[in-house]
Order: C-alpha cells, then structure tokens, then sequence
C-alpha cells in the first residue's frame, strides 16, 4: 500500500512538471508578432500575427496592415517551431516558422508556392 501511494504520488509529480514545461513554452510564441513577407501578394504581405491561449491550448488570427483578420487553425508550437493553417481566399495556407528569441522566420505554403516572410516580436 506505501509503495502505491509513493508511485501515485511520484506519477502527479510528473505530470504536474510536464504542464510546467508546456506553460513555459508557451509564453515563447505568445503575442503579437508583426510579419513581413515580400514575395506575398499585395494586401497580404504585411500585418500581424496574434498568438493567444485559451484554456490551454493555442489560438490565433493574422491581421493584415489594412485591418482585415482572419482566424488561425491548428496553431501549435513544439520544440521553437511554431505550425499553424488558414484559409485565404477559399485555399488552405499551411504555416511553418522557427523561433530564436523574438524573432520568427519561415513560409507560408499555398498552391501558388512558398512564400518566406520575417516576423518580429512585439512588447
């Protein structure tokens, strides 16, 4: 009996430290991060990217320099790499980036190919 309330005890531990970790990950891409992406069509090339979380999960939208938003879909961030999908126009853009510190780097995939852009992070 002692050593299954010692494992059960050890097992909340564990389980306790990996919220912990996610938590503190999470802070990371959580923000607002205004983005830059040259080869983009016009309208599209400028804007912000704004990363919350709700309930423990990650949620998010992209606001174009116009004022346009658009929500994001499948937002997730792992080990500095931040993943996320939205519809423009009807087509699905897929959304890969890298994160060092407060900067992000990386493309948008769409039909029309990949598309690079820069985003820094806002205070």
């Amino acid at each position: 009996m002692k050593k299954l309330i010692i494992l059960t005890l050890v097992a909340i531990f564990m389980f306790g430290t990996a919220q912990t970790i996610g938590a503190k990950s999470n802070k990371t891409i959580v923000g607002e991060w205004k983005f830059n992406s040259p080869s983009a069509p016009y309208g599209y090339d400028k804007g912000s990217i704004i990363i919350s979380e709700k309930d423990g999960n990650l949620a998010g939208e992209i606001k174009f320099a116009d004022g346009y938003k658009m929500d994001l879909k499948k937002v997730n961030f792992e080990e500095n790499t931040f993943t996320c999908s939205l519809y423009v126009d009807y087509e699905l853009v897929e959304i890969k980036a890298e994160i060092k510190g407060t900067k992000m780097s990386g493309n948008a995939n769409s039909s029309g190919g990949k598309m690079p852009f820069t985003a820094d992070k806002t205070k």
